[in-house]
């Protein structure tokens, strides 16, 4: 059995990055773009902002494909 993780971005751009491992919710009052990461492991992680988001998406993909 895997462990769950589940990621929700919270943004109000309606153009954004789209991602298969990342659920996207389009809020038009939304402040920042937010990142929420909820693991069985680890708990509930929040990253606020796009740049960090990007850095984190692109981590999770380097890390899949090395362990593949």
């Amino acid at each position: 059995m895997g462990i769950c993780v589940k990621a929700y971005l919270v943004t109000r751009d309606s153009v954004t990055l789209q991602t298969p491992e990342v659920k996207v919710i389009h809020i038009p009052f939304a402040d920042e773009d937010t990142l929420y990461v909820f693991d069985e492991r680890v708990g509930y992680l929040e990253i606020r902002g796009r740049e960090k988001i990007q850095e984190f998406i692109n981590r999770l993909r380097s890390e899949k494909q090395t362990s593949q």
